[in-house]
């Protein structure tokens, strides 16, 4: 029986090439690229979090799979993803334990985040790391794009609006992201509250 890492390893670069093939292009922000990233980053906050290797796993398959159901419809996706998941995990015949574990991860990333381990908080974090970055504005512009092309937006306007309430509403669970994205989160936040008072004066 794999390990939660062993299993991460063995299916990594299939399901990369899944995503690459089965995402619809007018998906700029739910992207590969958007699930390399928070990869990334929750190995990054896994570590400063001191995550042992079986946590490390099921956060990274978690990250792996969490918007894998985009691959099928943008409604209720998290649940999506985790069937994904399972089909995965049972080829590879993996513990309950990793099943569930990766699938209360999945959840807990739904809006508004409801992490309630470490686990959980580690992977929130890493899949909203970029409020707090300094590349959060092409971020973004990407979400935009790929709002308007499904017809969920239809103005900037509007767009800037949604981002004031969900930036001014978001917090960050683990210390290492409070610590290094809060302040700049903030920033962020002031940048576009400053364009939206600029468009009624």
């Amino acid at each position: 029986m794999l390990t939660s890492i062993e299993f991460y390893h063995t299916v990594k670069n299939h399901f990369f090439e899944r995503l690459q093939k089965e995402l619809p292009v007018e998906y700029k922000y739910h992207s590969l690229e958007h699930t390399e990233d928070v990869i990334q980053q929750a190995e990054l906050i896994g570590k400063a979090e001191s995550l042992n290797e079986h946590q490390m796993g099921v956060v990274l398959t978690a990250a792996l799979f969490h918007d894998a159901g985009f691959i099928i419809q943008r409604k209720n996706h998290e649940q999506i993803s985790c069937n994904i998941f399972l089909e995965y995990a049972d080829e590879h015949a993996l513990s309950k334990e990793i099943k569930r574990d990766v699938m209360r991860c999945i959840h807990a990333t739904e809006i508004p985040q409801s992490p309630s381990s470490k686990m959980e908080n580690v992977l929130c974090d890493a899949d909203l790391d970029y409020l707090g970055r300094n590349d959060f504005e092409e971020i973004a512009e990407l979400l935009y794009e790929e709002l308007l092309s499904c017809k969920e937006v239809d103005s900037i306007a509007q767009w800037d609006k949604i981002q004031v309430q969900f930036l001014g509403n978001h917090k960050y669970h683990t210390a290492y992201s409070i610590k290094n994205r809060k302040d700049k989160l903030q920033e962020n936040l002031e940048v576009i509250k400053a364009r939206v008072l600029a468009r009624h004066e």
